[in-house]
């Protein structure tokens, strides 16, 4: 248990590795559940979670900045390199699912249900609907998810955007409410040649930034090594499979990093943490096995 934690109630809590967490966070049990933070995540000032029993898991590098507020009453997960902007409201009331690399800016609000006058008068505005939220998803802020919606991978969502109804892939939202800018479009396609060469280059950037340096470069294979020299702290990144294979005996220990899968496997090295770190903003996040 991390010390900025204050637990109210039975439930379990798990916290990884490397993880940073601000002072004031909060986690209310109303029912036992578990609630599990993977490693080198970031829990900001005054985050809470309110739990009724269903669970909550934030994936490795997910960040949850000052504020925000966590509702589970049928589960929350979160993947890993997940990104929330300070007063993101995220209800999972209903069940809430998001996927790896989602990013939601600041005062956004993802509802899984809607609960308002009197049934016993009629109302019939209450109900719980699961929302799924797919894989690099960027919601700009100050958007609102109404329950029941899927919104599919790498769909962009302009400011204010108010969204009521489930999404396909790779569209840009904007309005109230939100409807497809057919115009738009934030992504192109890259070659395997020209990743490698953006990944070089980000790399050679940080060499003087963290005091790392280049360790070895071969064909589809760059090794970096921190400054100090010590044999443990190696990072690789290798193009594909087969040069993986290749290079994991000669560099036993190391932290492989796999652009085409996008995978690694960690081993928790001060070099790891800070080169994968430095590239995940909006380079490339690499996701653990």
């Amino acid at each position: 248990m991390h010390s900025n934690i204050e637990v109210i109630g039975e439930g379990e809590v798990v916290v990884g590795r490397n993880v940073s967490i601000a002072p004031g966070v909060k986690i209310v049990f109303h029912k036992p559940a578990r609630v599990e933070i993977g490693d080198y995540c970031a829990i900001g000032a005054g985050v809470k979670f309110i739990v009724n029993g269903g669970a909550v898991s934030l994936g490795d590098w997910t960040t949850l900045h000052d504020d925000c507020l966590v509702l589970s009453t049928h589960g929350v997960a979160i993947g890993q390199h997940g990104w929330f902007g300070q007063n993101t409201v995220l209800d999972g009331s209903g069940g809430l699912t998001i996927g790896n690399g989602v990013r939601v800016g600041m005062y956004s609000q993802i509802w899984s249900h809607v609960a308002a006058g009197e049934r016993i008068e009629g109302c019939t505005l209450y109900g719980e609907r699961p929302v799924a939220i797919e894989d690099d998803v960027w919601l700009v802020g100050s958007c609102i998810v109404a329950s029941g919606v899927t919104i599919g991978r790498r769909t962009v969502a302009l400011i204010g955007s108010n969204i009521t109804r489930s999404w396909p892939a790779e569209v840009v939202l904007a309005g109230s409410p939100a409807a497809q800018k057919e115009t738009l479009s934030f992504y192109k396609n890259v070659t395997p040649d020209e990743k490698w060469d953006m990944l070089n280059g980000w790399l050679r950037d940080l060499e003087t930034e963290l005091g790392i340096e280049k360790l070895s470069d071969a064909d589809g294979t760059l090794a970096y090594r921190s400054q100090n020299g010590d044999a443990a702290e190696v990072i690789v990144f290798v193009a594909d499979d087969a040069r993986q294979q290749a290079v994991t005996e000669r560099f036993s220990g190391a932290t492989i990093c796999n652009i085409d899968t996008k995978a690694y496997e960690k081993r928790f090295t001060r070099i790891e943490q800070r080169v994968l770190k430095a590239l995940s903003n909006n380079k490339v996040r690499f996701l653990s096995a």
